[in-house]
């Protein structure tokens, strides 16, 4: 049993890190942090340990720390407990990255003008090979979009970008965008990596094991040769979720560093904890501690055949976990969290599953569909939906403002084209919208596809570039393309609207169950995990390889072997992440095609004992 002086076992990383703030002897350092073991905590005492020994430093230099975090709740929660400090820069990637390029417009003018010119040159080729048809008609309309693009940037003043909003017009750059940029500029432009670390020469990162590889790589290159330059990472492999996050970062962390480890696993009773070392011991081997006050705590698994009825099944099992942890907060769904390892179950369950499901298959549109920022989806959901609901809701003074901000047929230019009629000009616009509206006429739900052809036709919204033309576009075009990105968004645009909306309150965190993305560093007293492959329809992850109820595929052991990601070793972090949540008690909950498989490994591997797993046939 673990004494209470082991409950401060970690105290020590917090003083390794004080130490690499030495301006005589600065050194860089990554912080292992497990679940639940005060990595934010850590976070923030190191700034206000600067703010302490370093404020006069940074205020007469008119210096900052800078602090990237993954997420605007993130950056929020950290901003508030270090009391809004000025000598602190917290902010998304996004937004650090826009605000240390924004002013160096001639550089994102050429990296835009190349860029678009490298995609111009791309969908020419395509054009070459492919065949004739609405496909073909689609690609030379991109092109001549990106033509006409290319000639308005070449004569832009500047560019702008919005990190929590809508980024439209050919001067806009998006999310991809920017970080794209910031990272070639830290990365190959000496004066940009000057002004990097001369404003900041302490940058600590947040979640650094889902901080784009490339942007990791462009920091790392910038440390490696400035020796005066601080990097501290806070982060945990077993934790990283995202696949555009750098897979073998604890590997490549130069030797010079220093590496503390947090060890204490502060949030979970002492079975949980056990379990979470379980998961991870044949991945990378590390281990936490309990705290000597959180001894006990419980966990078990459910197990049923995939056909069973799931909202009585998971019923049942809220049920059943009241009476083995005597915590009747079990029985109210409000007092108890459920998670999910996949998104496709949480489109499956929700109703939203064809419009997601595309976008998340294709590798390119992949991200930004997890978290709602595809410029294509952003532009339904900004606009569009908040128009319908403006509409359902009779807010004319709504609706008016949703069309006066996104409408170029209500811009300044617009008006100043049309000084002799600007009456008639609002006017026509009104009708624009009222047949919009019209769509949805006689209970009728109309498909994104439809919604685009007709703002398309009324010119009312500025489409965004990969979308313009989509209505065009017949079936039989669409599945002969080898243009992927084409086909997935034809695919999750022929969908009625509706769809859409579900989607968006799922993303905002409004529908009853959440993801691993969604919760990772929340926590919960009772939390029951839903495994369900069928339902989850995904390729990248699988719970019943993990549990042996289904044989691992050809490319998952070739991966295995040659030491690559797979969908094992991706499920186990997940899986990982989840069970990590729970502070009291932990229901799995199963659906599989063999229960018994299911049960055999759970207790071969020591994950759980025998009384410790209900299989209901």
């Amino acid at each position: 049993m673990l004494d209470t002086g082991d409950n401060h076992i970690d105290d020590h990383v917090d003083e390794e890190i004080k130490t690499c703030f030495d301006i005589d002897a600065p050194k860089s350092f990554f912080t292992f942090a497990g679940a639940g073991s005060g990595k934010t905590r850590s976070l923030v005492n190191t700034l206000k340990y600067i703010d302490d020994k370093y404020r006069d430093y940074f205020i007469n230099h008119s210096r900052r720390v800078a602090v990237m975090t993954y997420t605007n709740a993130a950056s929020d929660e950290i901003s508030r407990r270090v009391e809004y400090n000025p000598i602190f820069s917290i902010s998304t990637i996004h937004s650090f990255l826009w605000g240390l390029i924004k002013n160096h417009q001639s550089d994102i003018q050429d990296w835009v003008i190349n860029d678009t010119k490298e995609a111009i040159v791309d969908l020419e080729e395509k054009e070459k090979k492919g065949r004739a048809g609405a496909a073909s008609d689609n690609r030379k309309k991109q092109i001549l979009s990106k033509q006409s693009r290319l000639e308005k940037m070449e004569k832009t003043i500047r560019f702008s970008y919005n990190p929590n909003g809508e980024n439209i017009g050919f001067d806009s750059l998006n999310h991809a965008e920017v970080i794209k940029i910031g990272t070639h500029l830290i990365h190959n432009n000496r004066t940009m990596q000057k002004i990097l670390i001369n404003k900041f020469p302490i940058m600590l990162i947040d979640e650094s094991q889902d901080t784009k590889k490339e942007l990791i790589d462009a920091l790392l290159f910038v440390a490696e040769s400035n020796e005066s330059f601080v990097v501290g990472m806070f982060g945990d492999m077993m934790q990283r979720i995202y696949s555009d996050g750098k897979e073998d970062l604890a590997q490549i962390i130069p030797e010079d560093w220093i590496k503390p480890e947090k060890v204490m696993n502060h949030r979970s009773r002492k079975r949980i904890v056990d379990l979470a070392n379980s998961i991870r011991k044949d991945v990378d081997g590390m281990s936490q501690k309990y705290r000597s006050d959180k001894l006990g705590g419980f966990v078990h698994l459910f197990i049923t055949d995939n056909t069973a009825d799931k909202q009585k099944f998971e019923l049942n099992v809220s049920q059943t976990m009241a009476k083995i942890t005597g915590d009747k907060k079990w029985l109210i769904p409000s007092e108890t969290k459920s998670l999910i390892l996949e998104h496709h179950m949480a489109a499956s369950r929700f109703g939203f599953l064809e419009f997601f499901s595309p976008l998340y298959k294709e590798e390119k549109l992949k991200i930004g569909s997890l978290d709602g920022s595809l410029p294509e989806v952003t532009f339904f959901t900004n606009i569009i939906l908040p128009l319908r609901e403006a509409y359902l809701s009779g807010d004319n003074f709504e609706i008016s403002r949703i069309v006066k901000k996104y409408s170029p047929l209500l811009s300044k230019k617009a008006f100043l084209k049309n000084k002799s009629n600007q009456l008639n000009q609002i006017r026509m616009v009104n009708e624009s919208v009222n047949r919009i509206f019209e769509l949805w006429s006689s209970d009728k739900e109309p498909t994104c596809l439809e919604i685009l052809a007709c703002i398309d036709n009324e010119k009312l919204f500025e489409i965004p570039e990969r979308l313009q033309g989509l209505h065009l576009i017949e079936v039989d075009d669409v599945e002969s393309t080898e243009d992927s990105v084409l086909v997935a968004l034809h695919l999750s645009m022929s969908v009625p609207f509706s769809q859409v909306k579900l989607y968006d309150s799922y993303v905002s965190g409004e529908s009853p169950f959440d993801t691993h993305q969604g919760v990772k560093g929340l926590e919960f007293p009772r939390v029951a995990v839903i495994l369900d492959d069928e339902e989850a329809k995904g390729f990248l992850f699988s719970y019943e390889k993990v549990f042996e109820a289904v044989e691992m595929t050809a490319t998952d052991k070739r991966n295995e072997m040659d030491g690559k990601d797979n969908s094992i070793s991706r499920t186990k972090r997940l899986f990982y992440v989840t069970c990590t949540r729970a502070e009291e008690s932990l229901a799995l909950v199963a659906y599989t095609k063999d229960p018994q498989a299911v049960k055999q490994y759970a207790m071969s591997n020591s994950w759980l004992s025998e009384d410790e797993i209900t299989v209901f046939d």
